[in-house]
Formats: C-alpha cells, sequence, structure tokens
C-alpha cells in the first residue's frame, strides 16, 4: 500500500505524534531567527569588505603601473650590455671547442704514428727519439685536458 505524505501526516497527526500548527509555526519561527540572527553577522563582515588596519584595500587581480612600465634608457643599456656578454661568451666557447677539436685530432695522429713506430720497434728498447715524442703526446693531452676543464666568462 503506497501513502503519499500527506497520507502519511495525517496518520502520525491522527495518532499523537506530531502537533500540526504548532510544528509549522514554531519552525517557522526558529528559521526566521536563524536566518536574521545569520544576516546580522554577515552584514558587518562584508562592510569591511576587505580593509586591513594598515590602510585602504589593495586591489586584488591588478597589475601594479610600476610592474607593466617600458624600460628606461638605463634599463635598455643594461639589457643590451647583458645581451653582448652571452653573445661574446658564445663566440668564445665556439673558438675554444674547434681549438679543443683540432688539438685532439693532432693528438690522435701522433698517438696512432707513435704506436705504429712502437709496433715496429717490437721488442727492442725504444730509441729516444719516440720516448721524446711521447712526452710531446703527453704534453699536448695534459693541455687539451685543461682547455676542456676551463669555463670563459660567463659566471
Amino acid at each position: 500500500m503506497k501513502f503519499s505524505w500527506l497520507q502519511f501526516k495525517t496518520i502520525v497527526a491522527g495518532q499523537g505524534l506530531i502537533p500540526r500548527k504548532r510544528e509549522s509555526t514554531s519552525r517557522r519561527a526558529i528559521m526566521f531567527a536563524v536566518g536574521t540572527l545569520m544576516l546580522l553577522v554577515a552584514l558587518p563582515v562584508c562592510a569591511q569588505g576587505g580593509q586591513t588596519a594598515n590602510g585602504p584595500p589593495k586591489p586584488v587581480g591588478y597589475v601594479l603601473p610600476e610592474a607593466n612600465r617600458p624600460p628606461d634608457a638605463n634599463d635598455r643599456m643594461v639589457m643590451q650590455q647583458e645581451h653582448q656578454k652571452a653573445e661574446d661568451f658564445e663566440r668564445v666557447n665556439a673558438a675554444r671547442l674547434r681549438q679543443i677539436n683540432d688539438e685532439s685530432n693532432k693528438l690522435l695522429i701522433l698517438a696512432r704514428d707513435l704506436k705504429a713506430k712502437v709496433d715496429l720497434a717490437g721488442t727492442k728498447p725504444l730509441p729516444p727519439e719516440l720516448i721524446k715524442e711521447a712526452e710531446v703526446i703527453e704534453l699536448l693531452a695534459h693541455d687539451v685536458q685543461q682547455k676542456m676543464k676551463v669555463t670563459v666568462g660567463g659566471g
């Protein structure tokens, strides 16, 4: 058997569980009192509107004019100098890289020649010219190694 809400209220009210008229008026009075109280509390909070004790409210979401100003002559000069430094840094590093590559190729050629000469000598003692050539290759290798470690300018 299905009941509608009105039928359910009537049955319950008929049994004396829910007084009908008092319930609705007292509920309305409580709701009105709660609403009025909330309104009285919310109005002063909204009236302050985010003001701080230090002064007027600061706009939220706006970009300050100082942040959006065009660069003046000094700023442009500083930017140009930084750009020039970056270009110089790139140019010097490119030259250093070319020099390292050239010296590495020379080192490779000298090492191959020395290895071929040592292989030809076999088990005989090495002549002083080959030892001198090995020392030159070692110095060149240390020089290339130091150039690879050096960082020019760039900070």
